[in-house]
């Protein structure tokens, strides 16, 4: 008999008594001899002794990758736990149950495996990446991995891809996300705010608060304080993103008007809440903006540069700002006046869109932006190129098709005037003469002529007071505004009746 029937006959008294009272009975049997033979053949065919040498190892290990277990006998999972039993000694935790079950029996041997799996697996810290690869050119793979991918790294070694915020939509990823989206959107009006404020009083005078020293009335705030400081909140927060992200920001502040379409009110209500109409318009972008000033106020703005100091840095200049579509993505670029390309970049990215519309022309827009950096090869693509070629009194695109078309193009005379502010960033006014050449689309057609500020952010390593930062930019703001006032009423744009409008 094999040990493991030797061991279940050990453990089971009233299995031994039954083969004794057999034996006296067979003994006394006229047809004793044959019924033993029998008897033997029986215990035999039980219990065969069986080789289970093939069971090592690493064949057990192998079908405990793949969770097929299950396909092993139960004599061969207790043969394979005899033999770690052994190989342990004295140290082994677990008791083998020559009646239990096979699901017992692979949980057992689980528990072996995960267990020994555990004592050689080499401890990592956090946000390490491990590279187990047999190369020699160890340096150079990993200097592949960080412009390619980890290409060496076993599956369970790599880190986890994170998400990439700067795609997140708004419309796409739902409102549990709105946290996470490093952009943003603000609406404010000079003649009114949501905001209130509270006013302390002291209520012990009041029936049965005598013990109540303190407590609040809500009372109406200053609107131009409460704008400005809903500004510094956005703008605090914006430069946060900025230096997270590691990106060069500006901020542009244009004087214009701001015009919402017929889609920005709900079911034609003409009455909204501020905040559903913000939501709103950061969501679906039902408007259009405006850079625009009158001439006449050219006058005003070089007495303003003068009378703060500042410094004509860039006469009038000419140039060319084109927009080129490149299969699914855009451009921009900058020509010089002899028609050579100088600048390639990706779009602006708006970090922050805030717009300030005041009860008189001009509207204000305050733009926190930043752009993304483009691969040197493209950019050589295009200083290399033709793209605009002169005509009589226009330009006309000759870009090579594989390079994209030229969906936009402007002629452009800017000056420039510059000073350092009192919290130490430079502030520039910069004064604009557009004349379209090339449009696709209805809004680009028209001369116009632009002024706005624009304030190159601090990095994240300086240091600078930043509510002291958005309230002199909110400052200078309202100042070019007030500037622009006096020549806007020759748009004619003016405020409907609510019959007329609807």
């Amino acid at each position: 008999m094999s040990a493991t029937a030797g061991t279940a006959i050990h453990q089971h008294p009233n299995l031994h008594h039954r083969a004794s009272s057999m034996r006296s009975h067979l003994a006394s049997s006229p047809n004793g001899t044959t019924a033993l033979v029998h008897s033997r053949r029986w215990q035999s065919s039980a219990a065969p002794q069986k080789n289970f040498s093939h069971i090592t190892h690493d064949l057990v290990w192998g079908l405990w990758n793949e969770g097929n277990l299950f396909s092993l006998s139960t004599a061969e999972l207790t043969y394979y736990l005899h033999q770690q039993q052994q190989r342990a000694g004295g140290s082994s935790t677990f008791v083998i149950d020559p009646q239990a079950k096979k699901s017992t029996l692979v949980r057992q041997v689980e528990e072996v495996l995960s267990a020994e799996q555990a004592s050689i697996t080499v401890p990592q810290d956090a946000g390490t990446t491990v590279t187990m690869t047999g190369s020699d050119r160890v340096e150079e793979t990993l200097d592949e991995a960080d412009e390619y991918g980890d290409w060496g790294a076993e599956p369970g070694f790599e880190e986890r891809r994170h998400i990439d915020y700067m795609e997140f939509n708004p419309l796409r990823m739902g409102e549990r996300y709105d946290p996470l989206v490093p952009r943003a959107y603000q609406l404010l009006h000079s003649d009114l705010s949501a905001d209130v404020g509270l006013t302390a009083l002291d209520p012990s005078k009041f029936p049965g608060q005598s013990k109540n020293k303190i407590a609040y009335l809500v009372s109406k705030v200053n609107v131009d304080k409460a704008n400005e400081q809903h500004f510094r909140r956005g703008l605090e927060w914006c430069l946060a993103n900025l230096w997270n992200t590691n990106m060069n920001g500006e901020l542009n502040i244009g004087a214009g008007r701001v015009i919402f379409y017929r889609s920005i009110a709900k079911q034609n209500r003409n009455t909204l809440p501020l905040w559903t109409l913000q939501r709103h318009l950061y969501a679906y972008h039902p408007y259009v903006w405006f850079a625009i000033a009158s001439t006449s106020n050219a006058e005003a703005m070089e007495k303003l540069a003068e009378r703060l100091g500042m410094k004509l840095v860039q006469d009038a200049t000419t140039s060319y700002k084109i927009n080129i579509r490149r299969s699914s993505e855009l451009l921009d670029g900058e020509l010089n006046a002899q028609l050579q390309c100088t600048k390639v970049n990706r779009p602006w990215d708006r970090f922050l869109v805030t717009h300030y519309v005041r009860s008189q022309m001009p509207d204000l827009r305050f733009l926190v932006r930043a752009r993304h950096p483009i691969k040197k090869r493209i950019v050589d693509a295009y200083l290399e190129a033709d793209i605009l070629r002169s005509t009589r009194d226009s330009v006309q695109s000759v870009l090579s098709p594989e390079l994209g078309e030229v969906c936009y193009c402007c002629e452009r005379v800017i000056r420039k005037w510059a000073m350092r502010t009192q919290t130490g960033v430079t502030l520039q006014l910069v004064e604009t003469r557009r004349t379209p050449l090339i449009i696709t689309k209805a809004g680009d057609e028209g001369e116009r002529l632009e002024y706005e500020w624009i304030v190159v952010l601090p990095q994240k390593a300086e240091r600078i007071d930043v509510a002291a930062l958005s309230a002199e930019l909110w400052d200078y703001g309202n100042l070019l505004a007030r500037e622009l006032e006096p020549g806007m009423e020759e748009f004619l744009s003016h405020t409907m009746t609510a019959a007329a409008s609807y």
